[in-house]
């Protein structure tokens, strides 16, 4: 008679060598160089060290500027349309970051005092026009302490030659309220359909005088909170 016999199981069992580990085989990786000694020693620097302009010299943290040192920095960025480079070698002892830095300072200064054109600005900037046209940013750099912004609400709204600044016709009022009362405060578009007259001077003349004149309205920024 057959018996059937079942599937064999098989167990493997793992046989263990022993082993003398070897401590005196365990050695350091030694790691490498990155930079050779003259490199280090160049990345190395002291505490006089850390502010020193493109001549070497060095500057004390946080100096004050003194007034010459404002004047040369305004003329000389006037001089050499703003080249940095240029401009720190007649500034001993300033490097670019603190330059341009003091720079930006100066302008938001002249901004919030909104100190007055005078003719030799407006001259210069009716040149600088000329051989520019619309490009503001280039026209600031001839003009140091006056914004982009600034010389162009300067040339656009006050010394264009184009723009009149004639007494107000009735007409040009009448114009102006159509317009306003179609569209609201559109100055740009309103100042379009006038003959030279600036989007300022329109609005100027809505709020400063036809404002009260024709609704018996104060301009808004002028009323007093009670």
């Amino acid at each position: 008679m057959y018996i059937n016999q079942p599937n064999p199981i098989y167990f493997f069992v793992p046989y263990y060598f022993p082993y003398q580990f070897n401590s005196s085989a365990l050695q350091e990786i030694p790691k490498t160089e990155l930079y050779s000694e003259s490199e280090k020693d160049q990345t190395i620097l002291s505490k006089d060290e850390y502010h020193t302009n493109a001549s070497g010299i060095v500057r004390g943290k946080g100096q004050l500027w003194t007034q010459k040192e404002i004047n040369n920095l305004i003329s000389y960025y006037k001089k050499y349309k703003g080249n940095w480079k240029q401009i720190i070698q007649h500034l001993k002892g300033r490097n670019i970051s603190q330059c341009s830095q003091k720079y930006r300072k100066l302008q938001d200064q002249e901004k919030r005092t909104k100190k007055k054109w005078t003719s030799s600005e407006d001259q210069i900037l009716i040149e600088a026009y000329e051989e520019f046209g619309k490009q503001w940013i280039k026209i600031s750099e001839r003009l140091p302490g006056r914004t982009s912004k600034q010389v162009r609400d300067r040339y656009v709204n006050q010394i264009d030659p184009s723009i009149t600044h004639d007494e107000w016709q009735q007409e040009e009022d009448k114009i102006i309220l159509e317009e306003y009362n179609k569209g609201g405060a559109r100055w740009a578009v309103i100042a379009k359909l006038l003959k030279n007259r600036s989007e300022n001077q329109v609005k100027n003349r809505f709020y400063y005088t036809l404002l009260k004149k024709y609704q018996g309205e104060q301009h808004p920024y002028l009323k007093v909170q009670q």
